[in-house]
């Protein structure tokens, strides 16, 4: 693990090399410390990996700033080759705007000739970002595409909010692998309404007014050019006519190609005939050597998740995965992305019918296991890799190791939730849930299930969150956790008047053998989280509960009184009413209208009804079972609404935030406007004026990445890093003859300079390296100090 954490340290957040990450000079994504809070629309979460992430509403949410240049460019690849007339065509369509499209085929080169555009073309008067969509939602695309260009601390704005902070941007967005429907299309290009959107994929469906531009195979001259350049070597007299033959047999399609080339350059003195082209994967997996057999075995397993070559290397002994993955790439076995290498259409199916393809799926998850719990493992490393997280939880399920697919899950949970991709922790979640089940792991699944109702509250999903953290407060109970209980109860409280109980439920003090049966709303949720988009539900079906509380911020939420002692379940229906105005806090007491336990409980989504109640008594379950029967049948109704809702949201039609109880003055104006006006905003990152026992100092931003300041004794310190946390090295003097703390240096002690909570807090630590402990003191200077921004 160590020599793995050097080489995370010195390539970056992907494992790889400045170069190979196109020259981006700076990451996007929340690196770095996963213990302080993060921040979803109006909600703060502080995530535990324990007992389950705790939620309040947060009242000022941050102010994100405009970054000075956005540019997010993709990885560097070799320049297509023969495609200079496609690639005029493509920068010619981007420089008139709007929306591009860009299919084809598989392995015909679209990434290839978009990689090459995005680089090369000019970009939108804002900037450029690159983006790639494989397996991904729209809600994490637009989160990536924020960061991009703002800075900003572990905030995910609500949807509303995104759309006016990305109104008025004028920047070119490219989106490889937009294999995405219709719908989530528009409601990608709705949310930056202003951009110019190119999407390379292999649907030639146009939206709107867009331009769409088929690539096909590359020409016969241009094949014999890329047979001879992969061959390293001119063709023979007697290969033209097969170079023609493999031309039109393949349709021009370069993956055929190389593939063929492979063949004949691994062995084989001529070209196969054109006959062998169905055969060429065979052919080519025989003559591979142990490393590139290794390697392939291993993405193979990983099916269509990309994998950096650092873990490639690990997890193969191969000292040089690098050169490895190249050839790999020069076969057409595989594939660059944009954090490493996955495998070429058609190989996971022949790698998987050879005998030699298994690998130990024990090894693979405990390795991933360890390499994300690692501190040195950001959340922005963990969300690269979150397809291969996904598919080695999966594999671990199948082969009956459920204990260790809980054991990534629980892992892997804490660290994408701070990475603030939401979508790529909900399927982390549904597959360590899943493991937790086969396993027996009570524990597991009560922490899985907490989690998913956290996400779907955060997320405005808030029917099936009424349902999770029911379902999770019971579990906390019967477990005994009453942290968990107490976290599950108050993220309840956040909930919409209409999900909310009338009333207190009791829990009883000693649950029977049923206690904390999972309700069949929470497990068909739980069981498949890949969050498609919903079908439409009738439009006459739509004004029941969506009228409600469409629009309405969580901080306006009503909560209801408290009731007293518990009533008869007859009297469930009572309305609700009262005052909100409770802050939520692991272990904090029950609030009124909250479940008692004589611990802390769990409150459901809505009231049950009385046939529903008395149905269920009639069964001889308990209060707590008959409230969760009741919760299944409103929350079926209920869910026509949510699912009016989300399909509106969908189509980019998001209702504005009230602002009732959550003011911004930086929002005002933003919506509608030709260009954002929040730059004049207080600031929220590193770069500020600070101060520190009454002293202050100012760091300014120097470049991407990296800060300065400089001390009373002139010095200049150098800090690099990300938005949440710097470091570098600070002069350490004695004092001069008049008392003056400027006298020689006499050494360096590391810095760390790391944001708080909110905006305006800070921690600088301040240690001497080890190796010069016996050469001076500290001089007073190590430790941390709490530093407040006065500017």
């Amino acid at each position: 693990m160590s020599g793995m954490r050097e080489e995370l340290g010195r390539s970056g957040e992907d494992g790889r090399g400045p170069e190979a990450q196109g020259g981006v000079g700076y990451h996007v994504g929340v690196g770095g410390s996963t213990d302080g809070p993060v921040v979803a629309g109006s909600y703060n979460v502080v995530v535990d990996a324990r007992h389950g992430s705790v939620v309040t509403v947060e009242r000022e949410r941050p102010a994100p700033v405009r970054r000075d240049r956005i540019s997010v460019l993709p990885r560097r690849t070799r320049e297509p080759l023969g495609r200079e007339a496609e690639a005029a065509a493509l920068t010619a369509a981007v420089a008139a705007e709007g929306l591009v499209r860009l299919c084809g085929p598989a392995g015909v080169g679209k990434s290839t000739l978009l990689r090459h555009v995005a680089r090369g073309a000019a970009s939108g008067p804002d900037g450029v970002v690159f983006v790639s969509a494989a397996h991904r939602q729209v809600a994490d695309l637009a989160q990536e595409v924020f960061e991009a260009c703002y800075r900003t601390q572990g905030y995910a704005p609500s949807r509303a909010d995104l759309r006016g902070l990305l109104t008025g941007l004028r920047i070119t967005v490219y989106v490889d692998n937009a294999d995405l429907t219709i719908d989530q299309l528009r409601e990608l290009t709705d949310l930056v309404p202003d951009a110019t959107f190119v999407l390379a994929g292999r649907d030639s469906t146009p939206i709107g007014d867009g331009a769409v531009h088929h690539l096909a195979g590359l020409g016969q001259d241009v094949a014999a050019r890329l047979l001879t350049r992969a061959l390293g070597r001119p063709l023979h007299d007697a290969e033209h006519a097969t170079a023609v033959d493999l031309w039109q047999v393949s349709g021009g399609n370069p993956l055929l190609l190389l593939r063929a080339a492979g063949v004949a350059g691994s062995g084989r003195q001529e070209l196969p005939p054109p006959a062998a082209v169905g055969d060429l994967l065979p052919l080519l997996l025989d003559q591979l050597d142990e490393a590139a057999r290794k390697a392939l075995n291993l993405l193979a397993t990983l099916g269509d998740a990309e994998l950096a070559t650092v873990h490639i290397g690990a997890l193969t002994g191969e000292p040089d995965p690098a050169g490895v993955c190249d050839r790999l790439t020069g076969l057409g076995l595989v594939t660059p992305g944009e954090h490493g290498y996955l495998c070429a259409p058609g190989v996971v199916p022949a790698v998987q019918r050879r005998d030699d393809a298994a690998i130990p799926v024990d090894g693979l998850c405990r390795y991933f296991t360890r390499w994300v719990g690692d501190p040195a493992t950001t959340p922005a490393q963990v969300a690269a890799h979150s397809r291969a997280i996904e598919r080695v939880a999966g594999l671990t399920t199948d082969a009956g190791l459920p204990e260790l697919t809980v054991a990534l899950g629980r892992a892997a949970s804490p660290k994408l939730a701070h990475s603030l991709r939401f979508d790529a922790w909900g399927r982390t979640l549904s597959r360590g849930w899943v493991g937790a089940r086969r396993a027996g792991d009570r524990e597991a699944e009560a922490y899985f299930t907490h989690e998913e109702g956290v996400r779907s509250l955060v997320t405005g999903r808030w029917v099936v969150a009424g349902a999770l953290l029911a379902q999770a407060g019971v579990l906390w109970h019967v477990l005994g956790d009453q942290r968990g209980s107490a976290a599950a109860t108050d993220a309840h409280r956040f909930l919409p008047p209409e999900l909310q109980p009338p009333g207190r439920i009791d829990v009883p003090e000693h649950p029977g053998p049923g206690e904390g049966d999972t309700p069949d709303i929470v497990a068909e949720h739980m069981a498949d989280l890949d969050h498609a988009v919903p079908e439409p539900p009738s439009p006459a079906t739509f004004d029941s509960v969506d009228a409600a509380y469409s629009g309405t911020d969580p901080s306006s939420f009503e909560m209801p009184p408290d009731p007293g002692p518990p009533s008869p379940p007859a009297d469930l229906t009572t309305a609700p009413g009262g005052d909100f105005g409770v802050t939520a806090n692991a272990g904090s007491a029950a609030p009124a209208g909250a479940v008692s336990t004589g611990a802390t409980g769990a409150t459901g989504a809505t009231a049950a009804t009385g046939a529903s109640a008395a149905a269920a008594a009639a069964q001889g379950t308990s209060l707590l079972t008959m409230f969760l029967v009741g919760l299944a049948v409103v929350g079926t109704i209920a869910a026509v609404a949510y699912n009016k809702n989300k399909e509106e949201q969908a189509l980019g039609n998001w209702p504005t935030v009230s602002g009732t109880g959550i003011a911004n003055d930086w929002q005002t104006g933003i919506t509608g406007a030709a260009a954002p006006t929040i730059t004049s905003a207080p600031p929220t990152g590193i770069a500020g004026t600070w101060e520190i026992y009454q002293d202050a100092f100012t760091i300014e931003e120097s470049g991407y990445g990296a800060y300065v300041y400089r001390t009373e004794c002139g010095d200049s310190i150098q800090l690099s890093g990300d938005d949440t946390q710097v470091s570098g090295q600070a002069p350490v003097r004695t004092r001069d003859s008049a008392g003056a703390s400027c006298g020689p240096i006499i050494g360096y002690n590391a810095v760390t300079f790391t944001m708080g909570a909110g905006p305006d807090t800070a921690w600088w630590t301040e240690t001497m390296p080890p190796d010069e402990a016996e050469l001076r003191t500290c001089g007073g200077y190590c430790g941390t100090t709490t530093l407040t921004r006065v500017g």
